[in-house]
């Protein structure tokens, strides 16, 4: 294994610096894009002094960073490279989620005064920070925090840039459990008597309707299109978890997505306005129906989750069709089930 530091002739006389690097039986070069200067002044060659200089600090760290791998060590830039940054850049390049990571990433500034090396990062660190958390924000929503947290440092692990991950010796934010509210079907038949008469109303109810009768989040209902239904079943894919899910539908469903023919394979079912004019519209529409409760976009996938176990599904079914990670996550439905179970049973007359 070696490392050496090399010249290439370019033309007009410069020369490029780049690495040769052989290792494990194998050869390869890293350009360094480093450059030396044709001339004898006293400018080119004080110039060429600090190029070769960098370049042969950049050989020792790739050599250190070498003989590291091959001891399964953490070389000590590593370990003092700062953790604010490496999980802001981890945040950039999560889509879609990225705004939680932002969230995670303002109230981490304000912790650690905007940087923390990851040698610093220790029990003692982890727990400080939850408990910075819990005064900040809820419970539940620091256990989300803190699991973005875990996340990050597992990835830098991979990274090879800890060598093991803290938090496996620290205990995590017990969740707090939180009612789950959803629709009766009684109340779900209300609100389809009572469609609003706008248009674009009228497709945020239908989505609705349609997540009512298939669990389906609504990140996945804002998306959702032709080509994903096939026959009486509809595919989609949850973020969260990395995995497709297939969900039949039934007659109510397949009417709420209407004719298919000669529609756009890639055309979307639904075509609702933003998602918080959507969150709005349905709202009004769960006011003007009379229900009682707060209507909101995702009360249809807690519905879906709570009509099929109340209606005597098992649990490990209902977490496949919503598509549920962890049978634990579906347990809070079947907690609200167990909650109303007990309110009916109080209700009774007593003697």
């Amino acid at each position: 294994m070696s490392v050496k530091l090399r010249k290439k002739n370019l033309a007009g006389g410069k020369k490029g610096l780049y690495l040769d690097i052989y290792h494990n039986g194998q050869r390869h070069y890293d350009f360094l894009k480093l450059y030396l200067e044709k001339g004898t002044s006293s400018r080119i060659v004080a110039a060429n002094r600090e190029t070769l200089e960098l370049a042969e600090t950049i050989k020792t760290q790739k050599q250190n960073e070498i003989n590291h791998a091959e001891y399964r060590l953490i070389p000590k830039f590593k370990r003092n490279a700062d953790f604010v940054e490496y999980f802001k850049k981890i945040g950039e390049s999560k889509g879609r989620s990225s705004k939680v990571w932002r969230n995670v990433l303002n109230y981490l500034e304000v912790f650690t005064g905007g940087r923390v090396v990851f040698k610093n990062i220790d029990e003692l660190w982890l727990e400080k920070w939850q408990r910075f958390l819990l005064e900040k924000v809820s419970r539940n929503t620091a256990v989300g925090y803190y699991a973005l947290t875990k996340a990050a440092l597992n990835q830098a692990v991979r990274d090879r840039i800890i060598q093991d991950n803290p938090c496996k010796r620290v205990q995590n934010i017990k969740r707090q459990d939180t009612e789950r509210n959803f629709l009766t079907f009684a109340e779900i038949k209300q609100l389809s008597e009572t469609l609003p008469k706008a248009e674009n109303s009228q497709e945020v109810a239908r989505m609705f309707l349609f997540g009512c009768f298939t669990g389906l989040s609504l990140g996945n209902l804002e998306t959702l299109t032709y080509k994903q239904i096939e026959g009486d079943t509809v595919k989609f894919f949850r973020t969260k978890t990395k995995t497709w899910h297939h969900v039949p539908l039934n007659e109510t469903a397949l009417s709420l997505i209407g004719d298919t023919f000669d529609c756009d394979p890639n055309g979307r079912i639904f075509n609702t306005p933003s998602r918080r004019y959507s969150q709005t519209l349905v709202g009004k529409w769960g006011k003007q129906a009379g229900i009682k409760k707060h209507v909101h976009m995702h009360l249809s996938r807690h519905t879906f989750a709570t009509l099929n176990l109340s209606s005597g599904a098992d649990i490990y079914t209902v977490s496949k069709l919503i598509g549920h990670k962890k049978l634990d996550t579906t347990q809070i439905y079947a907690k609200v089930i167990d909650e109303k179970k007990r309110q009916a049973v109080d209700a009774l007359p007593q003697l």
